[in-house]
């Protein structure tokens, strides 16, 4: 796919200019946060809860360095030495660890949920289908750093040599915007942290989702939300016919453990060869149940798009940490801290690159993600509003 380096850059270099943490978590935001959490400090401190949460974004930006390195160079861009930092001395980075544990995991958390939301506009290819905004769900894992804590709260998985964590996403297909995350113990299944993310769901919506997730109980509270859904179902799924319908798809029903419990659902089969003709079979459920409204290969092209969240997952774990390994904390909070930290960059990035494609009048998906943080990383030093 050919990637857009000239005028959306241009772009893109100017919005950076500003500053990202700052442009997209001002500072009342960041105070919001704090005060939602209980976290404000009652008490003057060196490392105050407003700083430590610009630091923990920052990290992000700024792989491979220490917590004074890091430190140093956001208090050059903040420019809060008119309000007496100029004779500053940064902490250790033991007192900046403290300072962060301090601060706790529930700040960031709240200042995610506040920027997940949906970022397309009509004008955004790709985005929606026949006024249904393109969604979609799936999981992944990282590895988190050995030691009693972690293990005792994430869990080591099988044949494995560390604890890990999973996380399940709701994102939009035509931005890889985040529109909700919950994560937990790699003992946790995606269905379970899917559940804390139904209320994300809205009418307007089509979810797409992929084999893990479909289960009776499931799909009923999904499709209660008012959003329509597009889930591939296993091999395992019985899946009666109850009607043929004119384009070869069927009605059939999804039944939970009593006999009363029955959800209707269109069935669409259909199978996609590789480039070594090998063909793989797909069986997708839909609650879009009229052929009319919602034609079967239409239906097949939409499900393709899934593939959007692979590539969110893979900007998270590859191009975001690219000091390479495990995450740093030794500490669960400390994981936790991490992760929507984590989150809130990534959706900051996602948020730049779709005002920049806006104005540009391009794909999101044009703008290559690397060049991107690149600019962010080298605007870090820039000002911030005081």
């Amino acid at each position: 796919m050919e990637r857009i380096e000239g005028v959306a850059a241009g772009r893109l270099t100017d919005d950076v200019s500003i500053g990202l943490l700052a442009a997209v978590f001002p500072e009342e935001a960041v105070r919001a946060a704090i005060d939602e959490a209980g976290a404000r400090e009652e008490r003057t401190r060196s490392l105050p809860a407003k700083l430590m949460m610009y630091l923990s974004l920052a990290l992000w930006l700024e792989p491979g360095k220490g917590y004074v390195r890091t430190l140093r160079g956001l208090l050059e861009g903040l420019r809060w030495s008119r309000g007496g930092w100029g004779e500053y001395r940064v902490p250790s980075d033991g007192a900046i660890s403290l300072a962060r544990y301090r601060l706790g995991e529930a700040p960031l958390r709240n200042l995610f949920d506040e920027v997940a939301a949906p970022v397309a506009d009509e004008r955004t290819p790709e985005a929606f289908w026949r006024g249904l905004r393109l969604m979609a769900v799936d999981g992944t894992v990282f590895d988190v750093p050995s030691g009693k804590r972690n293990e005792a709260a994430f869990a080591v998985p099988a044949g494995g040599s560390r604890p890990q964590v999973r996380l399940v996403a709701l994102a939009e297909c035509g931005t890889l915007a985040l529109t909700g995350a919950a994560f937990d113990s790699i003992a946790v299944g995606e269905r379970t942290l899917f559940t804390r993310l139904l209320d994300r769901l809205a009418p307007g919506m089509l979810l797409l989702a992929d084999r893990g997730f479909p289960s009776f109980g499931l799909y009923r509270a999904a499709a209660a939300t008012g959003a329509q859904l597009l889930w591939r179902v296993s091999a395992s799924f019985t899946l009666p016919v109850k009607k043929r319908l004119a384009d070869g798809t069927y009605l059939s029903e999804l039944r939970g453990e009593r006999k009363s419990q029955r959800v209707t659902v269109r069935v669409i089969e259909y199978s996609v060869a590789d480039d070594g003709g090998i063909s793989e079979v797909f069986c997708l459920i839909t609650t879009l149940l009229d052929p009319e409204h919602a034609p079967a290969l239409e239906l097949a092209r939409n499900y393709a798009e899934r593939w959007s969240v692979e590539v969110l997952f893979k900007l998270l774990k590859v191009d975001l940490r690219q000091s390479g390994g495990i995450l740093r904390s030794g500490k669960p909070e400390g994981v936790r801290q991490e992760l929507w930290a984590l989150l809130c960059v990534y959706q900051a990035l996602r948020t730049l690159i779709a005002r920049a494609a806006v104005i540009a009048g391009i794909d999101p998906a044009r703008i290559s993600f690397p060049p991107v943080l690149d600019a962010v990383k080298s605007s870090l030093r820039t000002a911030f509003s005081p």
